[in-house]
């Protein structure tokens, strides 16, 4: 009896500090029409890439500073991995986003933090308004070491995060992911302006995933897009070709250049392939384009 009490315990506490997987903590999300995005904190901190993204230590705002002493929170050391689901609010129009971080939190900090700044709390899931007018960002711990949290015009909008048993087929193995489920690319409002065309060229398809990982000396984004036939992946190919060159024809045109700072330097270098009844592209991230995202500047 003694040692099943050692073993169970030891289970529980294993259950309750493990780090929860990207499966898992898609399982939660509302997946069918949002775009998820996964991130591998760790991963990223120890490739540097958080760095070269967040910018240097000391340069964050006023506002965050302020939710670092309070809480004792800061995503740069104490956020493991995030899962994002990004929907369109059927009655707003507004994106809102639903998310499981994985991580260290202090949860009478946070709690405090949402009392303290016009928010209130019952039992365990708190609201707080956002920076945004009529918006709420709501949150509750699943676990130790897990949070559910959402940014919605719905104050509550983080019950809407709970467990399911299934979650999206196919996830990437990458430390960096995003897919896109054809209800998601219906709603243009959740693509950068930039990019609109683009998913636009992608409706129709059966499963688009984008990853974002290292190249040689580089960073690139690459698409990863699986057709209902080896017609839909030609004439998907010929698209995504054609948008691309309208672009650089149309910044010729203009008698400028692509920047590598923002959208139309990573766009305009896209190149594309097909396999079968896939379709592959790759964007190359210029040093450039992750320096003006560290540093709050316009990309689009």
């Amino acid at each position: 009896m003694v040692l099943c009490a050692v073993v169970g315990g030891g289970i529980y506490l294993w259950r309750i500090n493990r780090g929860a997987t990207a499966a898992e903590m898609a399982s939660y999300l509302p997946t069918s029409d949002s775009l998820l995005v996964y991130l591998d904190l760790r991963a990223m901190r120890q490739s540097g890439l958080l760095d070269a993204i967040a910018g240097p230590r000391g340069g964050e705002d006023a506002e965050y500073k302020r939710f670092i002493d309070e809480t004792g929170f800061n995503y740069r050391d104490d956020l493991t991995a995030v899962a994002i689901a990004i929907r369109e609010n059927p009655a707003t129009h507004e994106r809102d986003s639903y998310v499981v971080a994985s991580g260290d939190f202090d949860w009478s900090r946070l709690a405090a933090y949402a009392r303290n700044h016009g928010g209130e709390c019952h039992q365990q899931i708190c609201r707080t308004p956002a920076s945004q007018p009529h918006r709420f960002v709501s949150f509750f711990p699943i676990r130790r070491r897990l949070l559910a949290l959402a940014s919605s015009s719905d104050q509550w909008a983080a019950l809407l995060i709970s467990h399911s048993s299934t979650t999206p087929a196919d996830l990437p193995a990458d430390p960096m992911w995003m897919l896109a489920p054809a209800a998601a690319l219906q709603s243009e409002g959740l693509f950068p302006e930039g990019t609109r065309a683009y998913a636009s060229a992608l409706q129709g398809a059966q499963r688009v995933a984008f990853t974002l990982g290292q190249q040689g000396d580089h960073l690139a984004l690459s698409l990863d897009v699986t057709c209902g036939s080896v017609d839909q992946a030609s004439a998907l190919l010929v698209h995504l070709e054609q948008l691309t060159e309208t672009l650089r024809t149309w910044i010729a045109r203009e008698h400028m250049k692509p920047n590598p700072g923002d959208l139309s330097g990573v766009l305009t270098a896209g190149t594309f392939r097909r396999d079968g009844h896939r379709v592959f592209g790759t964007w190359p991230i210029p040093k450039e384009f992750i320096k003006s995202v560290s540093e709050g500047g316009e990309t689009k």
